[in-house]
């Protein structure tokens, strides 16, 4: 992300899932302001909904996943 053109586009139907866990990524990654702000990304704030029965589930675990190799080892 730090590399691309700018500005970049994240296609996402309602801008909350896919772009929420772009700009998760990007806060974790990039700026480097950690977890909790990372993950503040993909809450209810911005729409997005953590249920497992929701279309943004995905986003939620991929993160989750994500979190070691971010460096959030304890989560």
């Amino acid at each position: 992300m730090q590399r691309v053109p700018k500005p970049l586009l994240i296609h996402c139907e309602s801008g909350v899932d896919r772009s929420g866990l772009a700009s998760a990524l990007y806060v974790a990654a990039v700026d480097r302001l950690g977890e909790q702000a990372a993950e503040d990304q993909l809450s209810l704030r911005y729409g997005h909904i953590a249920a497992p029965f929701g279309k943004g589930w995905g986003m939620t675990v991929t993160f989750e996943e994500m979190e070691p190799s971010l460096g959030y080892s304890d989560s």
